[in-house]
Order: C-alpha cells, then structure tokens, then sequence
C-alpha cells in the first residue's frame, strides 16, 4: 500500500484501538500480522514455465501489447511502464484497475520481483492483487525473506498465510491462479455469504476456499458493508518496480436455469398390485414404507407415477414402462437409462 494511505489507515487503527472497537482475536485465533505466528513452510515448486496458454473464453486483460483495459488513480491514464511485453509498477503511480468490473471469476496473474534485490521484509518486490471488494493476494519476494506470516507472498494479506511458501527466486516468472466467489449481499445490503477464496502459487494450492474476514486492509479488518458483488480487479503500487504479464480473467457464472419433473401422484392400489413382483434378471419392484422401489443395479431406486400416465425413476431422467397382456396382467418390465442401456425384463411367474 502506498504510504500515504499507510499513514492514514495506522491513524485509524490506532484511534479504533484505543476506543475498543478492533477485535483483540478473530476466528483463527491470530491477531493480524502476528509475528509469533508460524511461517509457512517451504516448498519448492518447480522450474518456472513459459508463459500460460489463453482458454478460449477468457478475457485477456493484459497480453503485453498495451494498458487498454487498465485505468489509474481517479479513472485516470495508467502511468505504470510497458515495456517489453511487461507493465511494470512505478513508484508513486498509483494502483492500476481494471476498467471491467468481475464478480465470481478465475483469474491468471503472472508476476515477477526485481531481480536485483533491495531492502527486506514488506520492503522487498512488494505488491498486491485485489480481488473485486478490495480482498488482496499479497505479491512479495518472500525467497530466503523473512516477515510476517500473513503478509508474505500469496497471503490473504493480514487474514491468512499461505499453506506453504512457494516462491521462486528474485527476478524469475511466479503465476498465481485464483479462484474467486463474490460475497453476496441481500436487498437490504446485508451480508448473506463471505468472498471465498482459492489460490494456486506456482503451480502449488496454497489456499483452499477460504473465507475472508472482509476487505483487505493493513492492521484492521474492514467488514462487508459495500453492499455490492463486483468491483475491478486491482493492481497495488508499493514503491517497487513490480513487473506482470499474461494477465486473464474467466467469469463464471452459475447456471440458474430449472428444469421441470412432470407433475407426479401417488400409485394406485391396482397398480401396486400389479407391479410388485420379481422379474427376469433379478429385477424386482417392492413397496417399502408406502413407496415403490425398482430393484436394479444392485439398489433400490425410487418409482414415481406420473399425471400423464407414465412412469420413471425419482431424479432420474429414465423411463419404466409395463407390458400388460389380453387380460391386464404384467407380463414385462421395461427400463429405459438415459446415462447408459436398460432392458427389458420378463414377468417371473410366482
């Protein structure tokens, strides 16, 4: 974060402090940027890759080319550098956002620290990406750099360390793939579902749908009152020459389409009486508690009449059918399984 909103966030948090309105422990049970908290272990994730491949219906927000889908500070022009197929942060520049605002989304982000190394701690190829509502994955070169747990590279900044530390060295390429769901808010701008967070480092899952606390902040923990779903994807200026590349974005959206059972009733009594029985290939059809059963596939599946006439599987899209001779008496079953083959199984005399 920039400094001057660094100073002004540390004022707020110490006035909150002292009026008692932080909380001293939150559900992990860590205060943020506790530096008792144990570190993340250290993995190595491999040799770095050339950059990702695009899914077809991805959104490139950045490809090397130009700073057309970014915007700075105010809705200004983006003064970051491009340079070599890179945007590079500029100290003092200000954050970058997309002009697109996301809601639910996977998103591709490959990022690289200086290669010549200066400074240490929260000093050292720092950097952030927000997520839409402000939620931070922290970029830092945490290789061989000590800080706190829940501020190194790939923490939910100031909530959750990573799992393991899975950073590569200074100047080489590190991706981060992220899976982000949107919090939910109802019509009265209430909080019905945190943002869910999933985080690849490097190949390595370093978070596991883990809820957030609330928007990212540095020593407090704002809570969910925007009210809103969406937001821009950002890009922090910290006053390191931070450099990204081969930036992509997928929405996912949920199919919230239904389908429709037809209108079922219940079996008859004359129906029962006729179905009920054994059939060849150990197929069976028995009430049970008052409802009727298939015995098939090694398992009890669930009848249901319907208004129309026919007959099928509960939540299933097959179809049974009864062949019935001169005098109405079942003589076959016949099974229809959309996922795979039925058959057609004789009455078996008792």
């Amino acid at each position: 974060m920039n400094t001057a909103k660094t100073l002004f966030l540390f004022a707020i948090a110490i006035t909150q402090l002292y009026t008692g309105m932080v909380q001293a422990q939150l559900e992990t049970g860590w205060k943020a940027h506790d530096k008792s908290r144990p570190l993340p272990k250290v993995v190595d994730p491999g040799e770095p890759a050339s950059p990702a491949s695009v899914p077809s219906d991805a959104i490139v927000l950045f490809d090397g080319k130009d700073l057309s889908k970014w915007k700075g500070p105010n809705d200004g022009e983006p003064k970051w550098v491009l340079k070599d197929g890179v945007m590079e942060s500029v100290a003092g520049a200000g954050y970058v956002y997309t002009k697109e605002k996301f809601g639910d989304c996977q998103l591709h982000v490959e990022w690289t620290s200086p290669t010549k190394v200066k400074g240490k701690g929260q000093g050292r190829g720092n950097s952030g990406v927000f997520l839409p509502g402000g939620f931070e994955v922290q970029v830092l070169d945490s290789f061989n750099n000590k800080t706190y747990a829940d501020g190194g590279a790939a923490s939910i900044y100031g909530q959750f360390p990573p799992l393991v530390n899975a950073s590569r060295g200074p100047g080489q390429w590190q991706v981060y793939d992220i899976i982000f769901k949107a919090p939910r808010f109802d019509k009265d701008k209430k909080l019905v579902s945190k943002a869910v967070i999933t985080v690849l480092h490097n190949g390595v899952v370093v978070h596991h749908a883990t809820e957030a606390f609330g928007p990212t902040s540095w020593v407090l923990h704002y809570d969910y009152n925007s009210g809103h779903s969406e937001g821009s994807i950002g890009l922090q200026d910290h006053g390191n020459p931070v450099r990204y590349r081969n930036i992509w974005i997928r929405k996912l959206t949920t199919d919230t389409s239904r389908g429709t059972y037809p209108e079922s009733r219940d079996f008859t009594e004359d129906e029962i009486g006729k179905f009920v029985g054994k059939y060849k290939g150990r197929q069976e059809v028995n009430l049970i508690d008052g409802k009727m059963y298939l015995k098939t596939l090694d398992r009890d599946m669930e009848m249901v009449a319907y208004v129309d006439g026919t007959y099928g599987l509960l939540k299933s899209a097959g179809s049974i059918s009864f062949t019935t001779d001169d005098e109405g008496n079942v003589t076959a079953l016949k099974m229809k399984l959309h996922a795979g083959k039925g058959g057609n199984f004789a009455r078996i005399e008792e």
